[in-house]
């Protein structure tokens, strides 16, 4: 069974490599044919002169004269064309195949001559490191300063419009004592002005397409790991700052069309960039296709690859300018760093997918296919360059970038699909629970209310016979007629309190049962039914209530009670000419039930312990201390507010607020 399994995932991850490779040399292979400047690119006469077209764009790679170490202008070739190279843009990345000390930097001069008419548009990309454009013997300017004793460098895409009348000559002078390419190294290109407005357009749109969800997502991933608050999670954290060092690395378009200066930082940050995403490509694939153990393996890796990153910032910071040499060996160890690097990425990936680790298939063809971007543009230099879209490595990166975003996607759903089971199970238990609570509870109250029952019979026995003992005088002497007294009041207040604990049992072993009720005529039919019982005590009853209709949900039993109790609490301190009034009216979004009289009032030390269960303000004049409490209760399982208001004296009024039915 094992062997039938890890056979099945060798030709599964063996199955996703070829089609990777294939769907990325194919894409590579189109890019190649249909957007290369090597290839599209104007064809030269038989006396070297660079036809261009009457519409639409070419590049200007074969027919240029090389002129290492001079700085010619116009008037140099009036007397005829001095010794020179005749070479193509990107031949040579600097000059040291023209100097014995094998010194990249230097001076050259540059020069094509065109064929062609109508108004024309150069696009002169990125020339290292400062540079001055001729046309007919005028001078359009340029980026930079070339002239050794005030050389001063800038990295610009520099524009020039002219007029094109037969043959035209094509001067563009370089020098570069900064940067380890320089003169021509990418390859200028001509047309039409719109025709070059739309390429510029183009290129800054697609750069756009791959700057802004890479920045979105690094961000979102940031953010994301922050919250969490998990250092452990080193994935979350790794390709946000994965997708941030592609954002870093693909902005430089836009850096070369504003002409920032610092030429040897810009690079620096840009090679810094392109190897902070290898280093942060190798963390996730570690953390995602290699098991527990290996850490001499991983530290070693994690060394090298972020120790690379710092080296490409402080060489051409710091040892170029005192070792130039250095620069050849530069390039070719940068190239063959990521081609290492891609390599091992792959290994890593394949051992994963064989090992039967989650996630292997987009990731193994993610990682494939930033091999093969790698392979590709170091294989391809010198003979592939782009006019619209990005470089094969670029591609690749995003490629990474774009797959582990589906990982996260997919690890998202898998967390998303956990938490709902956890959360349908938690609902589950916590409904078991509660159950399990309320049954608990209603055997509580029912226990209470059987104890109460059963201690009720003897209590009265008790207080019957007390009571015909004294009646009856059965030779009684003072003090002890005074003590069946005593025993006879004792009873009595067990008999209330037996009957508050019956009461507050039956209240909590039965839940509300809330309807839509219409507060108006609940109150008016209150009022009718409590009226001639208050009237007994005295004071006159009476109702205010509004004609607007008010929509409660409440349970009417519950709230009759609560009511109740106010409105006899309010009777007992109410003298007989004294007044109560039952009101309703809306303010806001709430109904307002005011229960109020002109009765002695509640003294302010009291007010804040009215509704404190079991406090009594009665005195001698019995009473638990109950009522008040229970109407509270009641008013808050209703998601309503309870508030008093009395001054002594003057009498009290207790104010129910519930919210209406919208």
């Amino acid at each position: 069974m094992k062997q039938t399994t890890f056979s099945k995932s060798v030709l599964q991850a063996v199955f996703v490599i070829i089609v990777t490779i294939f769907f990325a040399l194919s894409g590579l292979t189109a890019l190649t044919r249909y957007d290369n400047k090597y290839i599209s690119k104007a064809a030269l006469t038989q006396e070297h002169l660079a036809v261009i077209p009457e519409k639409g764009y070419c590049s200007l790679a074969d027919g240029w004269e090389l002129y290492p170490d001079r700085l010619l202008s116009p008037d140099d070739f009036s007397s005829g064309t001095p010794p020179h190279y005749d070479t193509w843009a990107g031949e040579y990345p600097n000059l040291s195949a023209f100097h014995e000390d094998r010194n990249p930097y230097g001076t050259a001069t540059w020069r094509l001559r065109l064929q062609g008419s109508g108004m024309v548009t150069l696009y002169l990309q990125e020339p290292l490191c400062a540079a001055r454009v001729f046309v007919n013997g005028t001078c359009l300017g340029g980026p930079g300063n070339v002239s050794q004793e005030n050389y001063a460098p800038l990295i610009r895409d520099t524009f020039y419009s002219f007029l094109l009348e037969g043959e035209t000559e094509l001067i563009i002078q370089t020098a570069n004592y900064s940067h380890y390419y320089g003169g021509l190294w990418y390859v200028p290109v001509i047309g039409r002005p719109d025709s070059i407005s739309h390429l510029i357009a183009f290129r800054m749109v697609l750069y756009g397409m791959l700057f802004f969800p890479a920045i979105a997502l690094s961000l979102f991933c940031i953010a994301l790991w922050k919250r969490q608050k998990n250092t452990s999670d080193t994935v979350v954290f790794s390709f946000g700052l994965l997708s941030l060092s592609l954002a870093l690395r693909i902005c430089y378009p836009f850096f070369r069309l504003a002409g920032l200066p610092d030429v040897r930082f810009l690079y620096a940050v840009e090679d810094a960039s392109a190897l902070a995403g290898i280093f942060f490509s190798i963390r996730i694939v570690i953390r995602l296709f290699l098991p527990e153990g290996f850490t001499r393996f991983k530290t070693m890796l994690y060394a090298l690859s972020l120790g690379m990153c710092g080296l490409v910032v402080f060489v051409p910071l710091f040892l170029f300018p005192a070792f130039p040499t250095l620069i050849l060996l530069y390039g070719p160890f940068l190239s063959w760093y990521k081609l290492i690097m891609s390599g091992l990425s792959i290994s890593l990936t394949v051992y994963g997918a064989l090992m039967g680790f989650p996630y292997r298939k987009t990731a193994l063809a993610a990682v494939t296919a930033n091999g093969i971007c790698l392979l590709y543009g170091v294989l391809s230099i010198g003979y592939y360059e782009p006019f619209i879209g990005a470089f094969p490595e670029e591609y690749g990166v995003f490629c990474m970038v774009a797959a582990f975003a589906v990982l996260m996607v997919q690890r998202s759903l898998a967390m998303a699909s956990e938490n709902s089971r956890l959360r349908l199970h938690l609902q589950e238990e916590v409904q078991e629970k509660t159950e399990h609570l309320q049954k608990l509870l209603a055997e509580r109250s029912q226990l209470i209310a059987e104890l109460g029952h059963d201690m009720k019979s003897p209590l009265t026995s008790l207080s019957n016979m007390a009571q015909i003992i004294r009646l009856n005088d059965i030779m009684l002497d003072e003090d002890t007629h005074r003590r069946m007294l005593h025993i006879e009041e004792q009873c009595g207040i067990l008999s209330e309190r037996l009957k508050s604990i019956q009461e507050i049992a039956s209240r909590a072993g039965s839940p509300l049962r809330m309807k839509p009720v219409l507060l108006n005529a609940f109150l008016s039919d209150f009022y009718h039914s409590c009226r001639p019982i208050i009237e007994l005590y005295g004071p006159d009853f009476s109702a205010k209530i509004t004609p607007r209709p008010c929509h409660v949900t409440a349970d009417c039993e519950q709230l009759f009670r609560a009511l109740e109790n106010l409105l006899y609490n309010a009777a007992d301190f109410t003298p007989p000419d004294g007044k109560i009034t039952l009101s309703l009216s809306v303010k806001d979004s709430s109904a307002c039930i005011i229960v109020s009289d002109t009765g002695c009032g509640i003294s302010a030390e009291d007010l804040p312990n009215v509704f404190r269960r079991s406090y009594t303000t009665r005195g001698d004049r019995g009473g638990q201390g109950l009522g008040l409490a229970i109407a509270r209760t009641v008013v808050l399982e209703h998601g309503g507010q309870i508030e008093v208001s009395s001054k002594k004296g003057e009498g009290t009024a207790f104010t129910l607020r519930l919210p209406l039915l919208s």
